[in-house]
């Protein structure tokens, strides 16, 4: 694993000073975004909420803000922080099939890479990124599980991509919907069953997962 975020952390670092080199001049390079949303958790036993009629509750909202700047017309960079609410369940197959639901809160922080499909001063931009951050996790609620144990104030590493509808109203101002997906390492739920067997006899899957989106205002100055 740590291979893989030394290997993302290169392309990332990569990608930005290439970007650098393009000489045309933006008036206008930095951007500082405001967004809101919702997330789907997909981790550990997300398949209960389905299961025992409780899907929608796998949708939480989350709020984050966001400092950018163009390179380029086509590339640019962003770190952004948000903030959420999280779905979680402890295990139900191999207890008594019982649904063991929690809530958690994350604070999130990324760095991206961005590629704009049009230059970044047209009127309409499409965009892609990737990029490498982590995350916080605390406030956990208690399920009510008879055994598994959830552990709190966990910090874990992540990656995700991405892609950016932004529509710019004036040089200074537009708006964007953002749909991304995250993937982080085992601790950010707070259970890590990766030692553990599941009922088909493998280890758990050595991520949690998020789709997120969500739509803001960027300003430009």
């Amino acid at each position: 694993m740590s291979r893989f975020f030394m290997t993302a952390a290169a392309l990332l670092i990569g990608a930005v000073t290439l970007s650098a080199q393009d000489t045309e001049k933006n008036s206008h390079p930095f951007s500082i975004s405001l967004q809101g949303g919702g997330i789907v958790s997909i981790n550990e036993n997300y398949f209960s909420y389905s299961e025992h009629g409780k899907t929608f509750d796998l949708l939480t909202p989350q709020g984050g803000i966001a400092f950018g700047y163009d390179f380029s017309p086509y590339y640019s960079a962003r770190l952004s922080a948000s903030y959420g609410k999280n779905a979680g369940a402890c295990n139900t197959r191999q207890t008594d099939n019982r649904f063991y639901p929690y809530q958690f809160n994350s604070i999130n922080v990324f760095a991206d890479v961005i590629y704009n499909f049009t230059d970044i001063r047209s009127k309409f931009v499409p965009r892609a990124y990737i990029g490498v951050g982590g995350a916080r996790t605390f406030g956990f609620t208690d399920s009510g599980h008879p055994w598994q144990k959830v552990s709190g104030k966990n910090l874990a590493f992540g990656f995700r991509g991405g892609f950016i509808a932004q529509y710019n109203f004036t040089e200074r101002f537009g708006l964007f919907a953002d749909l991304c997906g995250e993937a982080y390492t085992d601790s950010y739920n707070g259970i890590n069953p990766v030692g553990e067997v599941n009922e088909k006899g493998r280890p758990g899957f050595p991520l949690d997962m998020r789709g997120v989106l969500s739509c803001g205002l960027v300003f430009h100055f």
